[in-house]
This record gives C-alpha cells, sequence and structure tokens, in this order.
C-alpha cells in the first residue's frame, strides 16, 4: 500500500491530483482513514477530511465535486 499512497500523495493541489485522490478512495485501493493519512502528509489540515472521505466511499460525493473544493486551480 505504501507505494500507491506514495503515488497518489505529492502534494501539488491540482485538481488532477486530488481527483486521483478520491477515486483511489471510491475504488477501495486506499482506506478513508489512509486518504486522511496523505492529507495529513502533504501539510494539509485534516479536520473534516475524514467525514468527505466516508461521503467519497459512500458515493454521496463524487470525485470530481471533491476536486472542485480541493483543487481551487492551486499549483
Amino acid at each position: 500500500m505504501a507505494t500507491k499512497m506514495s503515488s497518489l500523495f505529492k502534494g501539488k493541489e491540482s485538481k488532477k491530483e486530488e481527483t486521483a485522490e478520491a477515486k483511489a478512495v471510491k475504488s477501495g485501493k486506499i482506506t478513508p482513514k489512509q486518504f486522511v493519512a496523505g492529507e495529513k502528509s502533504e501539510g494539509e489540515s485534516t479536520k473534516g477530511k475524514a467525514a468527505v472521505a466516508a461521503k467519497i466511499k459512500a458515493g454521496k460525493m463524487s470525485p470530481s465535486a471533491y476536486a472542485k473544493s480541493e483543487g481551487r486551480g492551486k499549483k
């Protein structure tokens, strides 16, 4: 799992990267707990990330909706 985690969480904060992270949660490649840990490793605040990850996993939030809310054109 470490290889998948390191390839996903690179800290780029782009819409493409955020979408890939959310798709990994939705598909089950990583767990919501791993998602939160990955965001923390990027230096992001983890407040509310567990709830967001649970929504993505349950299908209540799409990966593209997450990327729009998180990516916001950052580079």
